[in-house]
């Protein structure tokens, strides 16, 4: 029983290189049994976008779980890469967000997927460039979930949230002093997505502070901006664990937008 229920999830994977670089490719996971969800126009479909402040070291390998707990609901799932930072190889954010932009217009060509009920969830620094996207891209997501996202790049960088602290500047490649206008550029704080944005937030969160959710809700919700807060009792992790009641939450709240 259990190697067949891993020989379904095997098959209903399809692997696509939208791009010429090793990273530049999706996997969508389609549910195997007639879904609910499911109209004339196709399926809805969550676009995942993995968190690992923009490290290369960390891949979509992230979000497979939840992958493929939204095709066993449903919900098509579109798990995708992206360039990120490593030593010697710094500055990356251009190639970073046309990576995602990228793969967002890549969905919109997919068989099968209702492009007009797609969303965007991600987590960590997945959800500021989840966050990014709703407010950049010329086709809007119906809805942003962003899980314990990093909405303002400027306290993130002081707090030297991440490893070493220096996450973000490595990432942008320079110092909030050197280029603030750039900084700005990529702060979702200073972006209204103009979507409606459901925030995930653990409680116990230390990697990503409560408070990085709490001020961005703030201010979007006085420019009229539709946010939706879920603060959950657990950490930064819990959140994107299947096996978690708090994912288990998530779930209901994300499945009730359609």
């Amino acid at each position: 029983m259990i190697d067949g229920v891993l020989y379904r999830l095997i098959m209903a994977v399809d692997r696509m290189q939208w791009g010429a670089e090793e990273w530049q490719h999706a996997d969508l996971y389609m549910p195997d049994d007639p879904s609910p969800y499911e109209n004339d126009a196709g399926l809805p479909c969550i676009m995942l976008i993995h968190g690992g402040f923009w490290k290369s070291s960390w891949t979509s390998e992230l979000m497979k779980p939840i992958a493929q707990d939204l095709a066993e609901a449903g919900v098509a799932a579109w798990n995708i890469e992206f360039k990120g930072w490593s030593d010697g190889d710094e500055g990356v954010w251009m190639d970073t967000l046309s990576d995602v932009l990228r793969a967002w217009g890549q969905l919109a060509l997919l068989p099968g997927i209702d492009i007009t009920r797609s969303m965007v969830m991600g987590h960590s620094a997945g959800g500021q460039l989840a966050l990014l996207l709703a407010a950049n891209a010329e086709r809007k997501p119906w809805l942003v979930i962003a899980q314990a996202p990093i909405t303002d790049l400027m306290s993130a960088d002081a707090a030297k949230l991440s490893d070493e602290g220096d996450a973000v500047r490595r990432w942008i490649g320079c110092s909030p002093e050197e280029n603030r206008t750039l900084w700005d550029r990529l702060n979702p704080i200073e972006h209204p997505p103009v979507v409606p944005v459901l925030l995930v937030h653990g409680e116990r969160d230390t990697d990503v502070p409560k408070g990085q959710s709490e001020t961005y809700a703030d201010i979007m919700s006085a420019k009229g901006i539709d946010v939706q807060k879920l603060w959950l009792p657990g950490d930064h992790y819990s959140i994107i664990d299947v096996a978690s009641d708090d994912w288990l939450v998530e779930l209901d709240s994300i499945l009730q937008w359609l």
